[in-house]
């Protein structure tokens, strides 16, 4: 690829990174409905039109940033799951994921992301968004099954117990994004404690 061309696709994929940033810092601390593509693209510091050039609506942008957060979720559990180890180390490892995303800048927007329930106006993909926000409890379902038959995990409905876990996390991201650093993250035993036995 000739020079010239290597330097224009370094500066569309930089120029890619930030609006992404701007999105998700935008979308996390108003929500979508008070986000206009306008302000994303001041954000960002590029002209309306520029934006337009590279995502045709905020909710185009905005459902491209949810599925990254699903994506990242997946990955996370298909990482788990191929491991060699304890359920008690795999929700462990999970809420260690967690804690670390939480004290990144972008990663507690990921976080603030999955919890938020937004309809676009695309029907279709508006549901297989919620179709994958259910997998990623499913998916912390199995791992509760699977510890309950080695007797690591409490008792009761796994996909119950997933959800209070995963409602707990993304209440605690919440907490951290309004508090920023007065609000102090409980010790993780606080959390492992609704699905692992004492």
């Amino acid at each position: 690829m000739p020079k010239q061309k290597e330097q224009f696709e370094e500066m569309r994929q930089q120029t890619i990174a930030r609006l992404k940033k701007s999105g998700l810092e935008l979308f996390a601390r108003k929500g979508l409905a008070a986000t206009n593509i306008k302000e994303i693209a001041a954000h960002t510091g590029i002209s309306l039109g520029l934006m337009y050039h590279y995502y045709s609506s905020k909710e185009e942008l905005y459902l491209l940033l949810a599925n990254e957060a699903m994506d990242k979720s997946q990955a996370l559990f298909d990482q788990l799951q191929s491991q060699d180890i304890s359920v008690k180390e795999k929700i462990t490892q999970f809420l260690a994921a967690f804690m670390y995303g939480v004290q990144k800048e972008a990663g507690i927007y990921y976080f603030i992301l999955i919890s938020q329930l937004f309809e676009t106006g695309n029907k279709t993909e508006d549901r297989k968004l919620r179709t994958r926000k259910l997998q990623s409890i499913h998916n912390l379902a199995t791992i509760v099954s699977e510890g309950q038959q080695t007797g690591e995990c409490v008792t009761g409905d796994p996909f119950e117990l997933a959800v209070t876990f995963i409602a707990a996390t993304q209440g605690l991201a919440g907490f951290k994004l309004m508090f920023k650093g007065k609000f102090q993250m409980p010790d993780a035993a606080v959390l492992t404690r609704i699905l692992l036995q004492a």
